[in-house]
């Protein structure tokens, strides 16, 4: 079984367990890994199985789609202790050095481990202890979505920057500081 470690926000050193068929991953209601972030397109990749390898294709994705800070530009062969970077969420694989089994060997009996209950099985237990915000992940099964409306959402502008290591409170607060008056001035060159 395919599996990776969330190595960044609220689920840091979970195990994601995937199950054997392709994932859809973005901000768009109807994928099956959702990251509720501006920087993650609506369709942003999708991990895909085949002849017992995984492959991360981008969906043509804003802000691209990373493997080991490479950014991919079709598709890309994962091989584990790969990191994948989709917006702020980096997640590593698992596994030994050998091919990932191929998802055809699984049974679909009860000793199959069907990821997708376990991963929205942790995913609603912290999610019912704390307070979610823009930049979690959460899991949706199609069948339980609501209607869809038509809305457009704006796609984020901004390419995607690897999150700064800081070594102290105050060095984040300056960097935060700075980034907020060059956003207003770039808002202010706008208008004009």
């Amino acid at each position: 079984m395919t599996k990776f470690i969330i190595q960044s926000g609220k689920y840091k050193g979970k195990t994601l367990k995937l199950p054997g068929r392709n994932i859809t991953i973005g901000r768009e209601l109807d994928c099956d890994v959702r990251v509720s972030d501006p920087d993650v397109s609506r369709k942003h990749c999708e991990l895909q199985s085949r002849d017992g390898q995984l492959f991360v294709v981008d969906l043509e994705s804003q802000n691209g789609t990373f493997v080991n800070d490479k950014r991919v530009q079709t598709e890309c062969l994962l091989h584990p202790g790969d990191h994948l970077r989709i917006g702020p969420m980096l997640f590593e694989l698992v596994g030994s050095k050998k091919t990932i089994p191929k998802p055809a060997n699984l049974s679909p009996d009860k000793s199959a481990p069907l990821s997708d209950d376990e991963i929205s099985t942790w995913l609603s237990e912290e999610a019912d202890e704390t307070e979610v915000n823009s930049g979690d992940t959460t899991i949706i099964h199609s069948s339980q979505l609501p209607p869809q409306d038509n809305a457009t959402v704006k796609p984020a502008v901004k390419a995607y920057r690897a999150k700064k290591e800081f070594h102290s409170v105050a060095e984040e607060a300056a960097e935060i500081i700075k980034q907020h008056w060059e956003r207003v001035a770039r808002e202010q060159q706008e208008k004009q």
